[in-house]
């Protein structure tokens, strides 16, 4: 389930857009998110909003669709899962749109973008902190921004209503032993590693330049030496 090129993707756009709200990442997210039985979906289809629904993902990874009848979904992107169901109506709507909204997951899941080797969405346990969401992802990539972390975090007040919040958190800090700063985790949170914004050009350089100066300096030494030896 690791979906790299989406991360890739969510990089550029977070870097571009340092102060971007959790309302926009979260539906980036979600349409990589691959689809479970037990899901609730929230389906809208435009212009014909009377087809829109809410749907939980049955055991057989089925859902029930109005006009369209029994779909399976399970396995699915949520992104590509709007387009299928886009084709199926097109056949009944004039020029569809069908958007999907993940509104429950199955399972307690957090997920980690950005500057980490595995990127994607891992299960939630009971206590889970940043630094061991850190580790399921096999730790920070080259170039990572550990001390600009963030967790983008859905809460709900008292009245009910749903509060999206984003904390900074530093993980250099807890990489360097500050155990006070490692943040604990509630479900659905969504930890985000930036990528220092130099890192691209160096990293092609370290890769590609660096080798072949060594090389040369070490023929050129060779030279030397065997100049030096006659």
């Amino acid at each position: 389930m690791k979906t790299i090129s989406a991360a890739l993707a969510l990089i550029l756009f977070l870097n571009s857009l340092p102060g971007v709200v959790f309302a926009q990442i979260l539906p980036l997210l979600e349409k990589e998110y691959f689809v479970a039985a037990g899901d609730v979906l929230s389906i809208n289809v435009f212009p014909a909003e009377e087809f829109s629904k809410e749907v939980t993902v049955q055991p057989d990874g089925s859902i029930e669709i109005p006009l369209l009848g029994s779909v399976k979904v399970q396995g699915l992107r949520a992104g590509e899962l709007e387009k299928l169901l886009t084709a199926k109506f097109s056949k009944y709507v004039s020029n569809p749109s069908v958007t999907i909204n993940v509104r429950k997951f199955a399972a307690n899941r957090v997920a980690i973008i950005g500057a980490v080797r595995a990127p994607g969405y891992r299960e939630y346990r009971e206590g889970m902190k940043i630094l061991d969401l850190v580790a399921d992802a096999h730790g920070l990539a080259d170039y990572a921004q550990g001390d600009k972390a963030r967790i983008f975090r859905k809460t709900k007040d008292a009245d009910g209503k749903t509060r999206e919040e984003v904390l900074n958190v530093d993980l250099a800090a807890v990489m360097n032993g500050q155990m006070d700063k490692n943040t604990v985790l509630l479900t659905g949170d969504i930890v985000y590693v930036p990528r220092k914004k130099y890192s691209m050009a160096a990293k092609w350089i370290t890769d590609n330049m660096v080798p072949w100066l060594t090389l040369a300096t070490f023929a050129f030494t060779a030279g030397i030496l065997a100049t030096t030896r006659r």
